[in-house]
């Protein structure tokens, strides 16, 4: 049996289950906010100014599922929406100063998480594993973006 037919030994199940436990851990530490809503500040602290349909991309949800949290963010007071100035009909969402007390548990809680899951590393193994999943990211991110123009082009062809 080959290493990819053993979900003990296969790269897409570890990392499945990996980010699961991950999930859990964070799920069982911070309060207060549902995971999409987690998920949500993290983006937005990383990309402030971004629209709805941004932030639905980077979430790889429909933007009327963004379009509902956001709502529950606002109504929070940890999300504002701005007028966007370059398309009147969007608008661009920002924290407010309230989503920081919030923003700094979710990093505290995430280090406590990462601290333990990498018990055992020397910092040279976990420096290395961490160049080695963001070279196999940007591997797997030029393959899906080759893959979608294929598709795209496929389409196109049919079309015509």
């Amino acid at each position: 049996m080959s290493a990819n037919q053993n979900p003990d030994r296969s790269t897409g199940f570890l990392l499945r289950d990996n980010s699961r436990f991950v999930k859990a851990a964070f799920n069982d530490r911070v309060s207060g906010l549902t995971q999409a809503q987690w998920g949500a500040l993290a983006q937005l602290s990383r990309h402030q100014g971004l629209n709805q349909v941004g932030l639905a991309d980077l979430l790889e949800v429909q933007p009327i599922t963004v379009a509902r949290l956001i709502d529950k963010l606002v109504g929070l007071g940890v999300v504002e929406r701005r007028a966007d100035p370059n398309d009147r009909r969007a608008q661009q969402l920002f924290l407010t100063d309230k989503a920081q007390p919030l923003l700094d548990q979710m990093w505290e809680a995430a280090d406590e998480i990462l601290d333990e899951a990498y018990a055992g590393f020397s910092e040279e193994e976990r420096a290395r594993f961490i160049d080695m999943l963001v070279r196999m990211r940007c591997n797997l991110a030029h393959f899906t973006q080759h893959d979608s123009a294929r598709s795209r082009a496929a389409s196109f062809r049919k079309a015509g």
